[in-house]
């Protein structure tokens, strides 16, 4: 909000230029005159915020601070991932008239990973010639392609999202969870999912934060305010609402690996001079088979991806790998952001929480094992979010790296862009693969890996056959598994045959009634999740979540209490909007 302009010279007369203090005139023309002093005052400071706002392109701004935006919402969204603007999309399209969403967004931007990220590039696979994910996400594909600029999708989202719905959906950008408010039991106890029946979310608090440009720290910078809401949508990378909330969760591989580690993360960064024909022409020493692959979009947009094997037998890549920090360059994805402007996945970053971030150090919202907590969140010596994005940016800058990314095939004239401030163009955020997973009454999770593995080719068939009467959504990629450590395999790659039913169960947790998890806190095993984290199947969740939190919002009913009436009355929606359920 632009300050209120300062206060001007005395009055004075307008004839004898003297201040207006020693001549003396009747009590009512004095009243008089005051008002007519004031009013202009008031004119003069509306004018001020006027000028400003259009100084900084933005009436909405304007209109906002005569009217302030209602503090109680039908649907709260956390997050800005492609599931978060999914959820968005679909709670607006059913929400009856008068009821509303909002989206509380970390970023500066929608699109989460996808754009501010710089993931630009969508992990899909076919299945009979097409990718099985529809609804929102085969809207965003048909509209790009699999590659696409960040700013333009973002832009593309908002579009969608806020403009398509015209005072339905609200966004705050760059504000992050500071804490949750629970239902309190008869006894005026909030017991944070402690084993005591379900809790309800009643409102979030909310502050502004911006990341630090010195120490790469996300702070707090600005107030704290409180929503209400019928219905919470997490869908975030972190999962922030649903541990505030007291889900219990599974952290990383704890499942079958008895361990809190995560899968690697990575900054994404920009580069220039990349020379795909260099890359293409490339043949492996020993097979002669060629390593990497670019193609181009009907756009005229570039992609391109490979370098697996390439990574253990060059021996300056191999020895970078070898050493002794926390890097590893993997075989690549990279997409152009803009013509001859590439965003490059190359750089893996292992030993990352990416629930851990720097502004909940010392308070009780750090990650930590609690009654709620089936397994510790956080594994020793690892790296919160924050520091990782320090260090990784520290590393880009460092001879030993660029020695070896220039190692690359198509790479080697390769130049890092960078940005005003001389610092080189990386990810608002970080690609984080895997955070944690919500875990039922049983201690399992809605679905699980073998439901991913052996999914059968139609309804009555393979091991996902017990999920299909509850679907909301197809799940479909491979078993994708990057490093949990460093000097473990860099990548793992199981190819299920077909595609699984994502059971609308994924979505909710039995420890918080109103809340729905598209997003990577979802109810999925380890394994399973390492297929179902890319883009297309979380979009799919989110369009489900969206559409089950309007039936709620609209019905008074909770998503974890939703019987087979209510579950099929979703589905029917979803199929309207264009999702596909069936094989």
């Amino acid at each position: 909000m632009p300050e209120r302009p300062a206060a001007g010279k005395p009055l004075t007369d307008p004839e004898k230029g003297s201040q207006l203090t020693t001549r003396r005139r009747c009590p009512l023309r004095r009243k008089s005159n005051r008002r007519l002093v004031f009013a202009a005052l008031c004119l003069l400071a509306v004018t001020a915020v006027l000028v400003w706002t259009l100084r900084v392109g933005s009436l909405q701004a304007y209109f906002s601070l005569l009217s302030p935006p209602a503090q109680r919402h039908a649907v709260v969204v956390y997050g800005g991932s492609f599931a978060a603007c999914a959820a968005a999309y679909q709670a607006a399209a059913h929400l009856p008239p008068g009821q509303t969403v909002l989206m509380v967004v970390p970023e500066s931007a929608l699109g989460g990973v996808g754009t501010v990220g710089g993931q630009n590039f969508f992990d899909i696979r076919n299945w009979r010639g097409e990718p099985p994910t529809r609804g929102s996400f085969a809207r965003w594909f048909a509209a790009f392609g699999q590659g696409y600029p960040t700013g333009e999708m973002s832009e593309f989202l908002y579009a969608e999202v806020v403009g398509g719905f015209p005072n339905k959906v609200r966004v705050l950008f760059n504000h992050e969870i500071e804490a949750v408010h629970l239902a309190k039991d008869s006894r005026g106890v909030q017991s944070r999912g402690t084993g005591g029946g379900p809790e309800k979310l009643e409102a979030v608090i909310v502050r502004p934060v911006a990341r630090n440009p010195e120490t790469q720290a996300v702070e707090w910078t600005g107030r704290a305010r409180t929503f209400h809401g019928e219905v919470f949508i997490d869908a975030s990378d972190n999962g922030r609402l649903a541990r505030l909330a007291g889900v219990p969760l599974s952290p990383g591989r704890a499942d079958w690996a008895g361990d809190a580690h995560q899968q690697a993360v990575t900054l994404m960064f920009q580069v220039t001079g990349v020379e795909p024909q260099a890359a293409i022409a490339y043949r492996h020493p020993e097979t002669g088979k060629p390593e990497f692959f670019y193609f181009q979009e009907a756009d005229g947009s570039r992609l391109g991806w490979g370098g697996k094997d390439f990574t253990g037998y060059d021996p300056v890549v191999a020895a970078y790998n070898a050493g002794g920090h926390r890097f590893t360059l993997k075989g690549y994805n990279i997409a152009e952001d803009t013509p001859g402007r590439w965003w490059l996945n190359i750089l893996l970053i292992h030993e990352v929480n990416g629930m851990m971030q720097e502004l909940d150090r010392g308070t009780e919202r750090w990650p930590a094992a609690g009654a709620a907590a089936p397994a510790e969140l956080v594994a020793e010596d690892q790296w919160s979010a924050d520091r990782a994005h320090r260090e990784a940016l520290a590393e880009l800058e460092r001879p030993r790296f660029l020695e070896a990314l220039r190692r690359f095939p198509g790479f080697e004239g390769v130049a890092l862009v960078r940005g005003a401030d001389g610092r080189p163009v990386v990810g608002e955020v970080l690609y984080v693969r895997e955070t944690a997973h919500a875990v039922r009454e049983n201690g399992t999770f809605a679905l699980f890996a073998d439901a991913v593995r052996g999914a059968g080719d139609g309804p009555g068939t393979g091991a996902d056959r017990d999920l299909h009467s509850t679907r909301v959504g197809l799940g479909f990629y491979y078993v994708d598994i990057n490093a949990y450590r460093k000097g473990e395999p860099v990548q793992t790659l199981e190819t299920p045959a077909n595609p699984h039913y994502i059971p609308f169960a994924t979505l909710t947790t039995p420890a918080v009634e109103n809340l729905l998890l598209p997003g990577y806190a979802q109810s999925t095993s380890s394994e399973a999740w390492a297929s179902m984290r890319v883009i297309p199947n979380l979009t799919v969740c989110g369009d489900a979540a969206g559409a089950a939190a309007a039936y709620c919002a609209a019905n008074n009913k909770s998503p974890a209490a939703l019987g087979p009436e209510d579950i099929r009355e979703i589905q029917n929606q979803l199929k309207a909007a264009g999702a596909r359920l069936d094989k």
